[in-house]
């Protein structure tokens, strides 16, 4: 049991150093997209799978941003419509653009952000582009710390089911140590009754050889007679 604890101690320990955004890397990349072939931010989420990043994104949008996610369909595209991000719009709107995808091991999330007459480009808007990767950087966070979340909730599952275990085992061990109690006093009991048995057959014998003399006497008795 205590070999099963520390693995899995061992296992939330190595997922905290993997989701950690200190080791997060934004890049920037042309990639295409409905609207062509546009300068998106890519990032990596290792450990994760694409439905629990699209949950997340959708609780960040809404939760940092106040900005609905929608899912388009015929795109295969996640979009906020008319963010309201003062960092990238600067007073305007802007369209932000995503795409999901999974890996062996890990989440690729591609974002787009459209400021109306153009994309968004670390050359053509430098300090925007570095808001958008903290923007980025900051999501990262929020999906290590829903993923840690979980293995919490899983761990503190594993850990209730063990206090069970142990709560059942100790039970079992009273039960036992009862039992072999009761066996004990069974036991004496008997060697009681073994006791008491000797005695009430050496008793028993000894009207037996009585008995024995008796039966020979009246015999005698008899012969006399003849």
């Amino acid at each position: 049991m205590k070999k099963i604890i520390l693995t899995t101690l061992a296992g939330v320990a190595a997922s905290l150093l993997t989701l950690s955004p200190s080791n997060a890397q934004v890049r920037e990349e042309a990639r295409d997209m409905s609207l062509g072939r546009q300068t998106a931010l890519v990032l990596e989420l290792p450990n994760t799978d694409e439905k629990f990043a699209n949950k997340i994104w959708q609780d960040y949008m809404n939760d940092f941003y106040d900005s609905k996610v929608k899912w388009n369909r015929k795109t295969g595209e996640w979009l906020a419509d008319d963010a309201e991000i003062t960092a990238l719009g600067k007073g305007q709107s802007v369209d932000l653009y995503t795409v999901f995808k999974e890996s062996k091991n890990a989440v690729e999330i591609a974002l787009w952000v459209d400021l109306g007459s153009e994309f968004l480009s670390s050359r053509n808007y430098p300090e925007r582009y570095t808001d958008a990767e903290k923007m980025l950087i900051r999501y990262s966070l929020e999906v290590a710390k829903a993923s840690v979340k979980v293995d919490l909730d899983n761990q503190e599952k594993e850990l209730s089911r063990l206090e069970n275990e142990m709560r059942k085992l100790q039970n079992a061990n009273d039960r036992y140590h009862k039992e072999i109690e009761k066996a004990r006093d069974a036991i004496r009991k008997a060697e009681e009754e073994i006791a008491k048995n000797e005695k009430d057959q050496e008793a028993t014998q000894d009207l037996i050889e009585l008995q024995k003399k008796t039966v020979e006497d009246v015999k005698k008795k008899l012969n006399n007679l003849k």
